[in-house]
């Protein structure tokens, strides 16, 4: 039985062991993706898992993509136009970091100057 201290523990311990995995495939999915492998573009299902996990997961790499896709329209539109075929965790993860706020904001940045 688990304590009313160590709950908050537990869900900490989830947490970090799900980022770790993310981040274990992000890792995996690059090195796949400069590997000489025969299968060309293998090391993007591995990559686009472990960013669906860590946007779901972590707010820093969510804005990160974020400002990744605000500041390179062509990655932006790539992962658009890769949206109908996702799955669901990776459409969510588009989805989530549309850079809209950010073009909002330097609308009104400019507005103001």
């Amino acid at each position: 039985m688990i304590a009313e201290s160590g709950a908050p523990d537990v869900r900490m311990m989830r947490k970090l062991i799900v980022i770790t995995g993310g981040w274990g495939l992000l890792a995996a999915g690059t090195i796949l993706m400069v590997a000489p492998v025969p299968v060309p573009l293998v090391g993007t299902i591995p990559v686009l898992a472990g960013a669906a996990i860590l946007s779901a997961n972590s707010k820093p790499f969510r804005r990160r993509i974020q400002r990744l896709r605000h500041r390179f329209a062509f990655f932006s539109h790539w992962l658009e136009r890769f949206l109908h075929r996702a799955p669901k965790l990776v459409k969510v993860m588009i989805r989530r970091t549309r850079p809209h706020a950010l073009h909002r904001h330097a609308r009104m940045k400019r507005r103001t100057v």
